[in-house]
């Protein structure tokens, strides 16, 4: 190690912690003064001073001299390292989790899980990147006996820096399906990029746990001398899907019925991830699914909001072509009266109007009894499903909604986060 990274670690033993955002900084904390597209940390300098850093860390050779700044070429960089640092320091298992969709749900379910046994960390919010997993990494401590640290990409070569600062000894990948494509660039790099976590944990003598029920995963599984199968004869944990409606019900270990407050067919695996994990790690499976009937799921995430007469689901954190379908598949199974709200499909780069044309023709196969489409994109999905209400913009839905009968009914919300349809989960009533 670097002489000044030597001097930066022992001033983050000393300090509160590390921080990247003056709005947060607490008192005592290192202050990065990160990079953005859109901010320069450097000029918050003086008031993460003025709040109490204890030291910060710059890129500015204008305070090479000042005593309360480290002088590195590159903050970003030295973040990593200093995480990368810290995480060889530390003793403790580190679950890898990523995947297309269900990263944070299956995060916060093995989470709850080991819990039951073992003061647990995990990535808060969405710290999933280049610099949340670093930030995440050195909010651990001696106390700490288990991390669980969500990684998001966007492109390849990601979940190797994230994996080689983590270091995961134990891995998972809940899906892998066409997200990201502007990044990414195709399919086939989407499954590279994902399974770069697979390929440190073949490096490192890694455990994995493989989702069976894709196909693409399934091939995976011939890579680990022992993986760990989800589904299937000889899945880790026996455990039977019973229904949706809305809420999932499953049976555990052949006699117990589970029912949780976790709506989506779909969540089902993120279910026996979590417990098949917590069961690796000694968590017998009853006070697993205890722990899971705890979960309620929230922040647009399949969040169900109940209203006087009817009920709505806000599913509006991420949308790609596989999430969307598995959402109104899912959706078109509950009973009683069922209203569609749709919205963009984001970062799908050319593919955009394929995809959007083949929802449509997705949506003449299902039975709901009203269907908004939202969006520029989504004006190519009304063109093989006419049958729905288009609008281009979204308050342009709002007037048409005060019209309509939500009495009896199920609302369901889904779109890309930019599309922010927590608005209109606000407008109806």
């Amino acid at each position: 190690m670097d002489n000044v990274l030597e001097i930066i670690y022992n001033k983050y033993t000393d300090s509160t912690g590390v921080s990247i955002d003056t709005r947060k900084l607490k008192k005592g904390n290192i202050f990065f003064a990160i990079k953005g597209e859109r901010f320069d940390g450097n000029n918050f300098i003086t008031q993460a001073l003025d709040k109490g850093a204890s030291f910060v860390i710059t890129d500015d050779k204008k305070l090479i001299n000042n005593k309360k700044c480290v002088y590195v070429k590159d903050t970003l960089i030295c973040l990593q390292n200093l995480a990368t640092f810290h995480r060889v320091k530390l003793n403790i298992s580190l679950i890898g989790i990523t995947g297309s969709n269900g990263k944070t749900t299956t995060k916060n379910l093995t989470s709850l899980v080991l819990k039951t046994n073992y003061k647990v960390y995990s990535t808060k919010g969405n710290f999933n990147n280049h610099i949340g997993v670093p930030l995440s990494i050195l909010e651990l401590d001696a106390s700490h006996e288990i991390a669980v640290i969500e990684m998001g990409a966007s492109g390849l070569g990601e979940i190797t820096l994230l994996c080689e600062i983590s270091r995961p000894n134990v891995g998972l990948i809940t899906n892998i399906s066409p997200v990201h494509l502007e990044g990414f660039g195709n399919f086939e790099s989407v499954i590279r990029g994902k399974s770069e976590l697979f390929d440190y944990l073949i490096k490192n003598d890694g455990i994995a746990f493989i989702n069976n029920k894709d196909k693409t995963l399934l091939n995976f599984s011939k890579r680990f001398e022992k993986p760990y199968l989800l589904f299937g004869d000889t899945a880790f944990v026996k455990c039977e899907f019973l229904t949706a409606d809305p809420y999932i019900s499953f049976s555990l270990d052949e006699n117990e019925i589970v029912q949780t407050k976790i709506i989506g067919d779909y969540n089902f695996e993120n279910i026996v991830s979590a417990i098949s994990i917590g069961k690796y790690f000694g968590v017998d499976t009853s006070s697993a699914s205890q722990a899971v009937c705890k979960y309620e799921s929230s922040q647009n995430r399949s969040q169900v909001i109940e209203k006087n007469n009817f009920k709505i689901i806000l599913d509006a954190y991420n949308a790609n072509p596989t999430s969307v379908f598995k959402a109104l598949s899912n959706f078109s199974n509950i009973e009683g009266k069922k209203i569609v709200i749709l919205g963009d499909m984001l970062e799908l780069g050319r593919r955009s109007k394929i995809e959007h044309n083949k929802l449509g023709k997705i949506l003449q196969e299902l039975n709901f009894d009203v269907v908004y489409l939202v969006g520029k994109e989504m004006k190519y999905a009304f063109e093989s499903y006419s049958s729905a209400i288009y609008f281009e913009k979204r308050k342009d839905i709002y007037k048409d909604m005060k019209e309509l009968n939500f009495e009896n009914s199920t609302v369901l919300l889904k779109a890309s986060r930019g599309m922010e349809f927590e608005k209109i989960a606000n407008k109806i009533n």
